[in-house]
């Protein structure tokens, strides 16, 4: 595994999903429909935007759940609720908490409309993380179990070229442990 790099697998940055940070939801979503129309046969689909600044830097991601948390502003009061389940809080004790705060009480046109406005920049994941494209496949999945992400900003010379994904390295690893390549 250790011979196959980074870049062998990576998403380039031009043929990935972007909008800018002033964009809403609602751009976001057409730009990862037209992203999907373009994908080369046998690739993973996307599931998530990058976002970029006004100069041009990426600066941040829309996964999947990002436009679901959207539906709720409220859902930021209660924190992470990964890291609530993972400390051992109960799934009841969730629920009762979201009934108290009354959470997705409108109607799904009215939820998706509202969120659907909302400015990318007010919902977006920072992009914090970022893995060399000579790096060993070994060493990205290192980095996405340890900071439990789905994708790693690629770069060159300290300068992102592309996106390395879960999916991706998936597809990799499990070609390789069906046909016991070592």
């Amino acid at each position: 595994m250790n011979k196959t790099l980074v870049k062998d697998i990576m998403v380039p940055l031009e043929d990935y999903p972007v909008v800018g940070e002033d964009a809403t939801l609602t751009d976001a979503l057409v730009a990862l429909d037209e992203a999907q129309k373009r994908l080369p046969p046998g690739r993973q689909p996307y599931r998530a935007v990058l976002v970029t600044n006004k100069k041009g830097g990426i600066v941040g991601k829309l996964g999947q759940l990002v436009f679901l948390n959207a539906l709720e502003p409220k859902y930021a009061v209660l924190g992470d609720l990964g890291k609530l389940a993972r400390a051992g809080v109960s799934s009841e004790l969730v629920s009762s908490m979201m009934e108290h705060f009354r959470f997705l009480q409108d109607s799904l046109p009215d939820l998706c409309g509202r969120a659907g406005r909302m400015k990318v920049k007010e919902v977006m994941h920072p992009t914090k993380d970022s893995i060399a494209e000579d790096a060993p496949l070994s060493e990205a999945i290192h980095r996405m179990v340890l900071g439990q992400t789905l994708s790693i900003l690629v770069t060159r010379n300290s300068e992102p070229v592309g996106l390395i994904r879960l999916s991706d390295l998936f597809d990799v690893i499990a070609d390789r442990m069906k046909s016991r390549e070592p």
